[in-house]
This record gives structure tokens, sequence and C-alpha cells, in this order.
């Protein structure tokens, strides 16, 4: 059945209210990444957050693999890679297929981190989702994965 004027509208309505939602998940997601950025490291800039999460679901990894999935300047990845790993958090070891070429992980501090956080966050939605019925989040969630891969 073809959409019809009232549900242009209707579509429109939504489509505000979903623009007003996704600003306020920004938010708070943004301030999220700013307390774990604080947490790994007080000194460490929100690139390199990314880094560093981009390293840890990919490693052991070159560093010109992480520039190029993430779109970064390879010199603006090694200055974050370097205070990553003067702060502990990456490690590097030798390429087992390319003597010149480096490998970098994730420290044990790093993971350690990042699970305390985890469990943190999960606390939070736990909290919020506290009233909700299981049906309810089964379809936040699925609602929220088809809309995020329809980008």
């Amino acid at each position: 059945m073809p959409d019809s004027p009232q549900s242009d509208a209707a579509r429109d309505t939504y489509a505000l209210d979903i623009e007003q939602g996704v600003a306020v998940l920004y938010r708070a997601s943004k301030a999220r990444v700013k307390m774990l950025v604080e947490h790994l490291d007080p000194d460490m800039q929100t690139a390199g957050y990314l880094v560093l999460r981009y390293v840890m679901a990919n490693e052991p990894i070159r560093a010109g693999d992480v520039a190029a999935a993430l779109s970064m300047d390879k010199s603006a990845v090694s200055r974050q890679l370097t205070m990553l790993r003067d702060s502990g958090l990456v490690e590097t070891q030798p390429d087992p297929e390319d003597g010149r070429a480096t490998l970098v992980a994730a420290t044990t501090t790093a993971h350690e981190r990042l699970d305390e956080f985890r469990v943190e966050l999960k606390s939070d939605y736990q909290r919020m989702l506290a009233s909700w019925d299981a049906a309810d989040i089964e379809a936040f969630a699925r609602l929220l994965k088809k809309f995020n891969e329809s980008r």
C-alpha cells in the first residue's frame, strides 16, 4: 500500500523526533567517551581513544592500517600511538611477515581499564532499562541496529 499524505506528514514528524533523539544520544555518547578517555589516561585525546579502540578490535595491526581504516593521517596516528605507548596502553612488536615493520597491540592494562568501564556502562544501561519489559528492550535493540545499518 503506498504512503498517503497523512503518513508522509507522520514520517516528517517522526523524523524530527528521531533527529532530536539522536542528538540527545550523541551528546550522551560524547560525554561517555570523554569519561572513558579520562579513565584510561587523563592526558589522552579523543583521537587516541579512537586509535586505541581500533587497535584493540584488530590487534596486532600495523599503524598504517589503522590510519587507513580510520581515514586519519599517518603522522596523526603515529603521534597517538606514541602517546598510547608512553601511557602503557599499547606496545609494539616486530611484524613476523616483514622484519622492517612493527605491529601494535593493546596492553593488558588497556584491556583491564576498558573492561572496568564496560562493567560500569552495562550497569548504567541496566539501570536505564530496568522498568522496560523484555519485548521493548529487544525491539529497541533490533530497531537501533536496523537504523544504524541503513546509513
